[in-house]
Formats: structure tokens, C-alpha cells, sequence
């Protein structure tokens, strides 16, 4: 109750002491960009929030998930051919991982030849690849600007380095250690990854072009499925294969998740570039060059701004709080009616009670790495069109998110969505006093801030939260040692 209490007057703070000095269609504005950023936050810091509550990993990579899950969506709108001929080799490394973890106990490999084996392997697998050709493209030619026969190797040196991965992966199996998974299932999951491999790689052509002619609002959906479906897959990856070996080792951990983010950033400067990339084209709901008087207008026109008080806001942000909230509904549903949902908040509560009952939590802790992971992949894709694509957007959302899970409480899903509103709202003013700044009575001129207010006003929230709430606003008590 108390921590209601706090969300009541900050957000009095937040939101009715602006709306003093600004008009009502500024402080609208306002508002609405607030809740826009601030659901972009939530789909980081939720996924943050289970994550850590559950397994008690603090996930620095989970920044760069959020930032590969936009550059996959964005290449799958684009230049999906990238993808085509990439996530095969990708798929056979996953394969030969399983493969590796399920024989590790029958077959005694030394450790230092698996090793060997796998940095040897993947290297020939990437020997002479010419990543520059399929990533040249240009976004008004269909194919690319270097034509796709062109730019993509022959099936034949492509199925190569497949192989290559593939048994990479194995040695990498071999060196991970075994798995409590059966033979048979291990075999299920490598030939279903290894077909499906096969397949993208036999269709690559009509699928690239399928996609590219298809119209701009299914192109969006793929990118959409694609980018989340990529951020869940590398979660559950990395959680089987690199935090599940260090549960008994907190600080391996934050040293292994903090790799994994500067990993991540230099693997997109490298296949993507350093710059950044213009914002994708918005769906045609979003798309058209009208301003709408009314929500009925907009969805009939498919207007790019709605009127808000005689303000123009753009719909697409809209879509962007929809998104946000229909995450938090359905994940809070989920996690209260289903059975999985009830243990996933029971293994939050007290994970040995839950182990000791007879629950698969190690199975849970994939499946909740993977949906945090999705999550930030999925708010990565629909940041797209309204931010673009830069490098260091990662590390940016997850500063955002970790203040919000830190205001909300370390663990509470509810607290993850409170710190994210209070976050956004925050930025969003710290923003306009930034860039317009605010006429206050018997000033002249408007008085503006430095930019650096701008992002100091989220910290500045934290510190007033957690100056009332020490554990904040929905996290567990701690007894101090004596």
C-alpha cells in the first residue's frame, strides 16, 4: 500500500505540477511521449524483472538483445536475404550444441582439443566469407544494390560452412559439459534446426523475393515475428549454454553478461556498420500524410498525426503504448491464471519449494529467458520506425530499464511497469525543459535546461523513490545485519 502511495505523488509530481505552466495540448503531448518511451521501457525492464527475480541473474546483454532484435527486424524488412543465408550457418552451430551436450557423458573428449576444435572450426567456417556483398544493398532496389546471385555464395560452399558450424558446435557441446537431456530429444531439436536450415537455404531466392514484393504492412509483421522470434532464440541459447553453468557464481555472471553486451555492439558495428540507420517506413495505418480530428478519421485514412487538443501527435506512438500495454496485460494474465504463470511467480517466491514439488525449473528458467529476451527484441522491432537503428541504443534502454526495475522493485513484474511509467514521464519532461524549456511567471524568456537534465531527471526520480522505499516501490524488505 505504501508503495501505491509513492507511485501517487510522484506521478502528482510528474504530471500535475507541469500541467500548472504548460498549455493542454503541450502537457498532452507531453503525457502521450512519456507513455510512449515509457513502454518502450517496459518491455526491457520486464524481462529484466522475471529474469533476476526468478534466477537471480542480473542480465547486462539484456540491452543488446533489445538492439539485435532491431537490427534482425529491420534487416528482415530490408534485406532479408542477410538473414537467409546467415541464420543457417547459426541454426547447424545450435545443433551441433545440442548434439555435443547430449553425447559429452559417453564420450570422454579432453576439454583442451573440444576447444581447440571448436575455435578452429568456426574460423574455417567464416574463412574468405564475404559478409560485404550480402549486406550492400540499396533500399529503393528490390534484391540489393549488388544483385542477390551475385552477392550470395553457391549452395554448395554455403551447405560447407554449415558443416563447419555444425561441428564447431559439437566441440562446443563437448566442452560445455553434459546436459540432463535425453539422447533422442537431442537428436529431435538438431535435425529439426539442421532442416530448417536446409530449407531457408534451398528457398533463399523466391522467399527473398516474396518478401520484398509483398506489401509494406506484411513486411512490417514479418519483421515484427522475425525480431522477436531471434531475441527469444539467442535468449534461450545463452541461458542454456553460458548462464547455466554459473548459477553458483554471481560475479561470473555480471563478468559474462557484460562481455556479451560489448560482444554484441561490436558484432553490429561490424555487420551492419557504425552509423545509423533511418527509421523504418510505419505501417500504412500510420502512414498517411493527413492530420485526423478524430480517432474514427485516423483508422479510416490511416493518418501519420492525430489532433490532441490542437496539437498533432503522431499515431504511430499510439501503436507503441497499445503494444506496451497489451504486454502488460497479457503477461500479468498469464503469470496469475496459467499453471507455468504460477510457477513461474512460485518459483519467484521460493525456488527449492518449487524444485522440491516436482517443477522442471530449469526448463522454466529457459522458457522465462527466452520470454524476458522476446520481450526486449519485440520493443527493439516496434522502436524501429520511431527511433531508427543506432549502436548504442541498447546500452541506453537498459540504463532506462534497469532505473525503472530499480524504482519498481528488483523482481516485481507490477514494479517493472510503475518504474517504467515513472521513467518515461520523466524523460519526456526532463526533454521539453531541455529543448523548450518552461515560461514561468515574471520571466521574460522561457527557462531552458542543459541536456544533461534531461537525463539526470530519471536518476533523480530513483533517488527520491528509494529515499522513501530503500528496497522501492513493491521490492521485498531486507533485514540489515546486526
Amino acid at each position: 500500500m505504501k508503495g501505491t502511495w509513492v507511485i501517487a505523488l510522484v506521478l502528482l509530481a510528474l504530471v500535475g505540477l507541469p500541467a500548472l505552466f504548460l498549455p493542454s495540448p503541450v502537457w498532452a503531448s507531453v503525457v502521450l511521449s512519456g507513455l510512449t518511451l515509457a513502454s518502450l521501457f517496459f518491455l526491457v525492464a520486464s524481462g529484466l524483472s522475471l529474469i533476476f527475480g526468478m534466477m537471480d541473474v542480473i542480465n547486462f546483454a539484456h540491452g543488446t538483445l533489445f538492439m539485435l532484435g532491431a537490427y534482425i527486424g529491420w534487416t528482415a524488412y530490408q534485406n532479408p536475404r542477410l538473414l537467409l543465408n546467415g541464420i543457417p550457418l547459426w541454426l547447424a552451430l545450435g545443433a551441433g550444441i545440442a548434439t555435443g551436450q547430449a553425447t559429452a557423458g559417453r564420450l570422454s573428449v579432453p576439454r583442451t582439443l573440444s576447444g581447440l576444435g571448436m575455435v578452429g572450426l568456426g574460423a574455417l567456417a567464416f574463412w574468405n566469407y564475404n559478409l560485404g556483398k550480402l549486406v550492400a544493398f540499396g533500399s529503393t532496389v528490390p534484391g540489393g544494390s549488388i544483385p542477390t546471385p551475385l552477392a550470395q555464395e553457391p549452395l554448395g560452399i554455403v551447405f560447407a560452412r554449415m558443416g563447419a558450424m555444425g561441428l564447431a558446435g559439437l566441440c562446443g557441446g563437448w566442452l560445455l559439459g553434459r546436459r540432463a537431456t535425453s539422447l533422442r530429444r537431442a537428436g529431435a531439436l538438431s535435425a529439426g534446426l539442421l532442416g530448417l536450415g536446409i530449407l531457408m537455404l534451398i528457398g533463399r531466392e523466391p522467399l527473398e523475393r516474396w518478401i520484398l514484393g509483398s506489401p509494406a504492412d506484411l513486411r512490417f509483421l514479418i519483421a515484427l515475428f522475425a525480431g522477436t522470434l531471434a531475441g527469444g532464440a539467442l535468449g534461450a541459447g545463452i541461458e542454456a549454454t553460458l548462464i547455466r553453468p554459473l548459477y553458483a557464481r554471481p560475479i561470473y555472471q555480471v563478468l559474462l553478461t557484460l562481455g556479451l553486451s560489448y560482444v554484441g555492439t561490436e558484432l553490429v558495428r561490424v555487420v551492419w556498420g557504425p552509423g545509423n540507420y533511418a527509421p523504418l517506413p510505419r505501417p500504412s495505418l500510420f502512414a498517411a500524410p493527413c492530420l485526423a480530428s478524430s480517432i474514427g478519421e485516423w483508422l479510416s485514412q490511416g493518418c501519420a498525426s492525430l489532433d490532441v487538443l490542437g496539437r498533432p501527435f503522431p499515431t504511430y506512438r499510439l501503436l507503441i503504448i497499445g503494444v506496451g500495454i497489451a504486454m502488460w496485460a497479457g503477461i500479468g494474465l498469464w503469470l496469475r491464471w496459467t499453471r507455468v504463470g504460477m510457477a513461474v511467480r512460485a518459483a519467484v517466491e521460493d525456488r527449492e519449494m518449487v524444485e522440491a514439488l516436482g517443477i522442471p525449473v530449469r526448463r522454466l528458467f529457459t522458457g522465462v529467458f527466452a520470454m524476458g529476451s522476446a520481450l526486449a527484441a519485440l520493443g527493439g522491432v516496434v522502436a524501429t520506425p520511431f527511433l531508427g537503428l543506432s549502436p548504442a541504443m541498447g546500452l541506453e534502454f537498459l540504463l532506462q530499464a534497469f532505473i525503472a526495475v530499480i524504482i519498481g522493485g528488483m523482481g516485481h513484474y507490477g514494479g517493472a511497469a510503475a518504474g517504467a511509467m515513472l521513467v518515461g514521464l520523466a524523460r519526456a519532461f526532463g526533454d521539453y525543459l531541455v529543448t523548450v524549456g518552461i515560461a514561468l511567471p515574471g520571466m521574460a524568456e522561457a527557462l531552458r535546461f542543459s541536456p544533461a537534465v534531461a537525463r539526470a531527471s530519471t536518476v533523480l526520480i530513483m533517488a527520491v523513490v528509494l529515499l522513501i522505499r530503500p528496497s522501492g516501490l513493491f521490492g521485498q524488505k531486507t533485514s540489515s545485519p546486526t
